[in-house]
């Protein structure tokens, strides 16, 4: 049998026991040896023994166990049930909810082997995986504001409310943010909102590049000159309807392979989450996840 270690958040946005239940069953169904670890707040981590880890949580929950794996964390394959408040990973891969029909296309997947998976290169804010998208600016304030009670209760609707709380006192702190892009041309911009995309997607189904995927060896860097509350409300309008954030928005969009900063960044978000940790860069991390889908 294959084994699987199931590391699940307890506490994620939409965590149920008995859909954690029905999925331990569907995969032992499929062929499965599965082995349950809950994530505590010291850590994710798996077994270390498993042929392949599942993660049953969101974004943020996915960064801690690839975080709590280090430098092994492109050894041992990876795929995600849904669970969390947003889950920008497993929506790009297309996992389902449904734990039958998840078990399903990881059984599948495993069958034809890693040929047809996803092979996403890490990058890192510091020494913190970004398997999704990191923001600085209005939105990173607005998320270090969010409840953990309120997140739970209503789910993505507590940056919502975060941000309307945001809109009374709208931080303004002008960064110097330079880099170099995939064509190995260097830039600096001076930017009072950034954000960086891993994957796809941003905020749930939301696109601010057509260049941004998993498999791409490179972040897109979406930079906002004046981080004012009508060009942030200007960009995430021109997001929700597909527009192009450059000129609805007046964004700057690069490609990127490393992104520095001028002065210690806080608050950043990195994958729905708020982290205290202070960083200057953002670089590929050598390591390539692998997603079985």
């Amino acid at each position: 049998m294959t084994s699987l270690d199931l590391v699940y958040n307890p506490v994620s946005g939409s965590f149920s026991e008995t859909h954690l239940a029905a999925l331990d069953r569907a995969l032992s169904d499929e062929g499965f040896s599965v082995t349950l670890m809950p994530t505590t707040a010291e850590s994710a981590r798996p077994t270390g023994r498993a042929q392949i880890v599942c993660v049953h949580g969101g974004d943020g929950t996915l960064r801690d166990v690839v975080r709590t794996m280090g430098e092994q964390a492109g050894d041992t394959p990876l795929c995600i049930a849904p669970s969390g408040t947003i889950n920008l990973v497993a929506r790009e891969l297309e996992y389902p909810r449904k734990p039958a029909d998840f078990a399903r296309k990881i059984a599948a997947a495993w069958k034809r082997g890693e040929e047809s998976w996803v092979r996403a290169p890490l990058y890192r804010l510091g020494d913190m995986p970004i398997v999704s998208c990191l923001s600085i600016g209005p939105d990173s304030h607005a998320v270090a504001r969010v409840s953990g009670s309120l997140k739970k209760r209503i789910g993505r609707y507590a940056y919502v409310v975060a941000m309307m709380q945001q809109m009374r006192d709208w931080p303004r702190q002008p960064m110097q943010v330079r880099g170099t892009t995939t064509g190995g041309e260097a830039f600096t911009d001076q930017a009072e909102a950034v954000i960086v995309s891993n994957a796809a997607l941003y905020a749930g189904p939301f696109r601010l590049s057509p260049e941004a995927a998993l498999h791409a060896d490179s972040v897109e860097l979406i930079t906002v000159g004046e981080g004012t509350r009508l060009r942030i409300m200007a960009l995430s309008f021109a997001a929700m309807v597909g527009l192009p954030v450059e000129r609805f928005a007046k964004a700057r969009v690069r490609s990127c392979k490393r992104v520095e900063f001028d002065r210690c960044v806080t608050p950043v978000q990195v994958d729905g989450d708020h982290m205290p940790d202070c960083a200057y860069a953002i670089a590929p991390s050598g390591l390539s996840l692998r997603y079985v889908v």
